[in-house]
Protein backbone atom coordinates (compact mmCIF):
# COMPACT_ATOMS: atom_id res chain seq x y z
CA UNK A 1 0.00 0.00 0.00
CA UNK A 2 2.31 2.61 0.74
CA UNK A 3 3.95 1.81 -2.07
CA UNK A 4 0.93 2.72 -4.29
CA UNK A 5 0.80 6.08 -2.50
CA UNK A 6 4.48 6.83 -3.10
CA UNK A 7 4.48 5.75 -6.70
CA UNK A 8 1.22 7.90 -6.82
CA UNK A 9 2.95 11.00 -5.44
CA UNK A 10 5.90 10.72 -7.47
CA UNK A 11 4.01 10.12 -10.86
CA UNK A 12 2.06 13.37 -9.80
CA UNK A 13 4.69 15.32 -8.76
CA UNK A 14 6.02 16.06 -12.45
CA UNK A 15 2.44 17.10 -13.36
CA UNK A 16 1.46 19.41 -10.26
CA UNK A 17 3.06 22.58 -9.01
CA UNK A 18 1.68 23.92 -5.93
CA UNK A 19 1.08 27.89 -4.97
CA UNK A 20 3.56 27.57 -1.73
CA UNK A 21 0.25 29.48 0.05
CA UNK A 22 0.16 30.28 4.17
CA UNK A 23 -3.39 28.50 4.23
CA UNK A 24 -0.84 25.45 4.87
CA UNK A 25 1.76 26.95 6.83
CA UNK A 26 0.20 26.42 10.04
CA UNK A 27 1.27 22.89 9.87
CA UNK A 28 5.16 23.53 9.92
CA UNK A 29 6.72 23.05 13.14
CA UNK A 30 3.72 21.14 15.10
CA UNK A 31 4.47 18.38 17.18
CA UNK A 32 2.36 15.63 15.21
CA UNK A 33 2.78 16.87 12.33
CA UNK A 34 5.83 15.59 10.13
CA UNK A 35 6.88 18.38 7.25
CA UNK A 36 9.40 18.68 4.54
CA UNK A 37 10.13 22.37 3.49
CA UNK A 38 11.62 22.60 -0.05
CA UNK A 39 12.62 26.71 -1.11
CA UNK A 40 13.35 28.32 -4.24
CA UNK A 41 17.21 28.49 -3.54
CA UNK A 42 16.86 24.52 -3.27
CA UNK A 43 15.75 24.38 -6.63
CA UNK A 44 18.30 26.64 -7.83
CA UNK A 45 21.20 24.95 -6.45
CA UNK A 46 19.91 21.37 -7.81
CA UNK A 47 19.76 22.91 -11.23
CA UNK A 48 23.07 23.99 -11.17
CA UNK A 49 24.31 20.49 -10.49
CA UNK A 50 25.68 19.01 -13.82
CA UNK A 51 25.29 15.41 -14.44
CA UNK A 52 27.48 14.01 -17.39
CA UNK A 53 26.29 10.62 -19.21
CA UNK A 54 22.44 10.59 -18.41
CA UNK A 55 20.70 13.15 -20.15
CA UNK A 56 17.49 12.12 -18.62
CA UNK A 57 18.98 13.57 -14.84
CA UNK A 58 20.18 16.68 -16.24
CA UNK A 59 16.60 17.20 -17.77
CA UNK A 60 15.19 16.76 -14.71
CA UNK A 61 17.52 19.03 -12.67
CA UNK A 62 17.02 21.98 -15.15
CA UNK A 63 13.51 21.25 -14.77
CA UNK A 64 13.74 21.69 -10.94
CA UNK A 65 14.80 25.33 -10.97
CA UNK A 66 11.35 26.01 -12.17
CA UNK A 67 10.00 25.07 -9.20
CA UNK A 68 9.30 27.84 -6.58
CA UNK A 69 8.47 25.37 -3.34
CA UNK A 70 7.89 22.25 -1.97
CA UNK A 71 5.58 21.19 1.17
CA UNK A 72 4.93 18.12 2.81
CA UNK A 73 3.10 17.60 5.52
CA UNK A 74 2.11 14.45 7.69
CA UNK A 75 -0.03 13.11 10.62
CA UNK A 76 -1.43 9.92 11.85
CA UNK A 77 -3.36 12.25 14.78
CA UNK A 78 -6.85 12.35 14.77
CA UNK A 79 -7.09 16.41 15.49
CA UNK A 80 -4.43 17.09 13.03
CA UNK A 81 -5.95 14.93 10.33
CA UNK A 82 -9.60 16.78 10.84
CA UNK A 83 -7.42 19.93 10.75
CA UNK A 84 -4.89 18.95 7.70
CA UNK A 85 -9.00 18.05 5.92
CA UNK A 86 -11.07 21.10 6.56
CA UNK A 87 -8.21 23.51 5.32
CA UNK A 88 -7.47 21.31 2.22
CA UNK A 89 -11.25 21.73 1.05
CA UNK A 90 -11.39 25.31 2.00
CA UNK A 91 -8.74 26.13 -0.10
CA UNK A 92 -9.89 23.89 -2.98
CA UNK A 93 -13.03 26.31 -2.69
CA UNK A 94 -11.41 29.31 -2.39
CA UNK A 95 -8.71 28.60 -5.05
CA UNK A 96 -8.96 27.90 -8.86
CA UNK A 97 -7.93 24.77 -8.40
CA UNK A 98 -9.24 21.74 -10.66
CA UNK A 99 -9.12 17.88 -9.99
CA UNK A 100 -6.80 16.45 -12.13
CA UNK A 101 -7.26 12.87 -10.38
CA UNK A 102 -8.64 11.01 -7.84
CA UNK A 103 -8.05 7.42 -6.53
CA UNK A 104 -9.55 4.75 -3.92
CA UNK A 105 -7.07 1.79 -3.46
CA UNK A 106 -6.73 -0.15 -0.16
CA UNK A 107 -8.19 2.33 2.64
CA UNK A 108 -5.95 5.31 0.32
CA UNK A 109 -7.60 8.31 -1.06
CA UNK A 110 -5.67 10.01 -3.28
CA UNK A 111 -6.81 13.40 -5.18
CA UNK A 112 -4.73 16.13 -7.41
CA UNK A 113 -5.61 18.86 -8.11
CA UNK A 114 -3.73 21.52 -10.36
CA UNK A 115 -3.87 25.34 -11.78
CA UNK A 116 -3.05 25.92 -14.89
CA UNK A 117 -1.11 28.65 -16.81
CA UNK A 118 -2.31 30.95 -19.53
CA UNK A 119 -1.52 27.72 -21.77
CA UNK A 120 -3.23 24.53 -21.46
CA UNK A 121 0.70 23.12 -21.06
CA UNK A 122 1.64 24.81 -18.03
CA UNK A 123 1.12 24.06 -15.07
CA UNK A 124 1.01 26.74 -11.82
CA UNK A 125 0.26 25.25 -8.63
CA UNK A 126 -0.52 21.91 -7.83
CA UNK A 127 -2.23 20.06 -4.37
CA UNK A 128 -1.49 16.33 -3.60
CA UNK A 129 -4.15 14.89 -0.75
CA UNK A 130 -4.06 11.31 0.50
CA UNK A 131 -6.00 9.78 2.93
CA UNK A 132 -4.75 6.16 4.18
CA UNK A 133 -7.23 4.87 6.16
CA UNK A 134 -5.26 1.71 6.28
CA UNK A 135 -2.02 3.14 7.69
CA UNK A 136 -3.73 5.83 9.64
CA UNK A 137 -2.04 8.50 7.47
CA UNK A 138 -2.70 11.90 5.94
CA UNK A 139 0.06 13.60 3.23
CA UNK A 140 -0.25 16.79 2.03
CA UNK A 141 1.48 17.59 -0.80
CA UNK A 142 1.72 21.44 -1.82
CA UNK A 143 4.51 22.76 -5.03
CA UNK A 144 4.29 26.11 -6.62
CA UNK A 145 6.09 26.95 -9.82
CA UNK A 146 6.39 27.19 -13.68
CA UNK A 147 6.05 23.82 -15.44
CA UNK A 148 5.43 22.82 -19.10
CA UNK A 149 3.76 19.53 -19.40
CA UNK A 150 6.03 19.68 -23.46
CA UNK A 151 8.57 19.73 -21.03
CA UNK A 152 7.58 16.70 -19.14
CA UNK A 153 7.13 15.01 -22.20
CA UNK A 154 10.56 14.85 -23.49
CA UNK A 155 10.99 11.89 -20.50
CA UNK A 156 8.83 9.70 -22.40
CA UNK A 157 11.82 8.92 -24.36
Amino acid sequence: MKKFIITAVLAAMPFVTFAQTKAFDKFQDVEGIESVIINKEMFRMLSDVKVSGNDKTQKYLDMAEKLEGVKVFSTKEQKFKEEMKKTVTEYVKKNPLTELMSANKDGAKIKIYVTQGKEESIIKEGLVFIENAKDNEMVLVSFTGTLDLKDIEAFKN
